[in-house]
């Protein structure tokens, strides 16, 4: 057995953070893209349930539902802005907010690092499931750079789509 103590020199250490430091600045970069496009796909997720469950909830309980963006107070917004998040609620008086006779079903909150706007205010699925009105598109936006949809169409399908081209998001 040798006398000498086992370890790294000190230049063995100053070596290996060198390395270590090259692949962290390499690598962050890339890390950061691949967790804003994680959070983008769960906002499209997210929203795609959202939407899924409102159409199952007016099939189920043969009424009205409508999921609309959110003015931050639990009420439909009046414009296109879904930055704030959505709410679902069952629309027993069809007068496409929520009021004393709606039941609220759900509250989402806006997806994080992303703007979002539609094409409508909101939707409103039949008791038969359709989706009342033109199709709806919610387009997420991140950096200004379209990032994402969610798009319903008026049989009530709801479909998500991933930007294969990066177009302008205003």
């Amino acid at each position: 057995m040798s006398s000498h103590a086992r370890g790294f020199s000190l230049a063995e250490a100053l070596v290996t953070l060198a390395i270590v430091s090259i692949l962290v600045t390499i690598g962050l970069p890339g890390f950061a893209g691949m967790l804003a496009d994680v959070r983008t796909q769960t906002s499209r997720h997210q929203l795609g349930a959202d939407f899924a469950f409102a159409r199952s909830s007016a099939v189920t309980r043969r009424q009205s539902v409508v999921v609309c963006a959110d003015d931050g107070q639990q009420q439909c917004a009046r414009s296109r802005d879904w930055s704030n998040g959505w709410i679902v609620f069952v629309d027993a008086d069809r007068n496409g907010q929520l009021g004393a006779k709606d039941t609220l079903l759900r509250v989402t909150h806006g997806p994080r690092l992303h703007r979002a706007h539609a094409t409508r205010t909101m939707v409103r699925f039949q008791p038969d499931g359709r989706a009342a009105g033109t199709n709806l598109s919610v387009h997420l936006c991140r950096n200004r750079t379209q990032a994402g949809s969610v798009v319903v169409n008026n049989l009530g399908r709801v479909r998500t789509v991933r930007e294969a081209v990066q177009s302008h998001c205003d």
